[in-house]
């Protein structure tokens, strides 16, 4: 009971400081801090690693209790850095994972498709053995002459997450036409409009539930 007591006035304390913090960084630093302190106690449902595309997605559908969903996902974010996130949301007690990435390593580093292929699977290493999830395939962007080689890296990391048991959810369909994202999906022909955010997180959560994960 006294530990309890004192999570609560800990989690009150990190809470007030949050909303005297106007850096978006600091807020993700104190709000991972809660996440450390509660999963002491109860691990968290799900983990959303990834890049800015996860980031900007509102993941309360996928809470029932508060602490739920573990948001790791940051705008930028290469492989390498998601694989990161994963071994935080590990030592967490993460199990699982709601995952995007990729087309920073493709769109800004100009990776080749044989480093991609190498970072991808070192960050499906750092999943625990019994990790269950979902892997969302890059979209296209606006740019249509990316649209095969976005393709490409999908097809790569839809076979490797399948070989490692993760489920891969592909909403091309919904978010683009020809290789071509729709108007009405993104803001700056890269990132999600509201409307393509709620389609995300909806498909993330259908699939989950159908796997029997939500």
């Amino acid at each position: 009971m006294t530990q309890i007591l004192f999570i609560f006035v800990f989690l009150l304390l990190l809470l007030g400081a949050l909303l005297v913090v106007s850096d978006a960084g600091a807020r993700r630093a104190f709000r991972i801090a809660l996440h450390r302190r509660v999963a002491r106690l109860r691990p968290p449902r799900y983990a959303i690693v990834g890049d800015s595309l996860a980031a900007q997605c509102d993941w309360r559908p996928l809470r029932r209790r508060p602490f739920d969903v573990l948001r790791l996902s940051l705008g930028g974010a290469t492989l390498k850095d998601i694989g990161a996130q994963i071994v935080e949301a590990r030592m967490m007690g993460a199990r699982c994972f709601v995952i995007d990435g990729g087309l920073n390593d493709l769109l800004f580093d100009a990776a080749p498709l044989a480093q991609i292929e190498n970072d991808f699977r070192a960050l499906l290493r750092r999943l625990p053995e019994d990790a269950r999830g979902v892997l969302m395939l890059a979209p296209h962007v606006a740019d249509a002459a990316m649209a095969p080689r976005i393709d490409e890296i999908n097809a790569l990391m839809r076979a490797l997450a399948e070989a490692r048991g993760l489920a891969a959810v592909d909403l091309a369909t919904q978010l683009s036409h020809e290789g071509v994202r729709l108007p009405e999906m993104t803001d700056d022909g890269l990132h999600f409009s509201p409307l393509a955010a709620k389609l995300w997180v909806r498909a993330a959560k259908e699939r989950l539930l159908r796997d029997g994960l939500a």
